[in-house]
């Protein structure tokens, strides 16, 4: 008779993330997870299968879980300039609040050089959130809130890149530098703002 699992699987895989995102990949061992999810052996590989399905199944979580909710929630298919500056100056108040970083960030720079899934997971995140980016663009451009010389390919681009740099400043905690970068950051986006009235 199959044994029976007494234990929520979300639940426990949300644990597995957090410890991840915590501690990263190499220093987080089976008995690490083992301990922190308070499961046994058997029942971490019966249900995961092993820690690197695991660790990639726990990326998946967080994509979309807690990367993609507020960004589509934010940058929603009618958003504009408002809309912009409200996903980015949350993006920079977040940054306080998590000490660990970006687990998706995290994650790249771990294991983006030996793991295919870790890779495909940051690119997606990256073109899904350049995408929204360029919708709120030409949706800004075309009620006149946005200089329409404005290549919204380009820029969405060059505002992902922006928020790579901005998370690492503040894992960092170098929140002055932070905070002068990003002021710099918000009066180039006013200034795209005032030319497209």
């Amino acid at each position: 008779m199959a044994r029976t699992k007494n234990f929520d699987r979300e639940e426990k895989l949300i644990q597995a993330m957090e410890l991840f995102w915590q501690k990263g990949y190499a220093d987080t061992s089976v008995s690490d997870l083992v301990e922190h999810l308070e499961i046994n052996r058997f029942s971490l590989y019966n249900t995961y299968t092993d820690k690197a399905s695991l660790f990639s199944e726990a990326l998946d979580y967080y994509l979309q879980q807690v990367s993609f909710p507020p960004l589509r929630k934010i940058l929603h298919d009618e958003a504009g300039y408002s809309d912009i500056l409200a996903y980015l100056k949350r993006f920079v108040a977040l940054q306080r609040d998590q000490k660990c970083g970006c687990f998706m960030q995290n994650a790249l720079l771990e294991r983006a050089h030996c793991d295919e899934s870790v890779l495909a997971s940051g690119g997606l995140l990256f073109e899904t959130l350049a995408a929204r980016y360029q919708q709120a663009i030409r949706n800004a451009q075309a009620s006149g809130e946005w200089d329409k010389a404005t290549d919204p390919i380009q820029f969405s681009r060059f505002l992902v890149m922006q928020m790579q740099g901005i998370r690492v400043l503040g894992k960092a905690r170098q929140y002055e530098m932070l905070e002068d970068g990003v002021g710099i950051l918000l009066n180039m986006l006013e200034n795209l703002h005032l030319a497209g009235k």
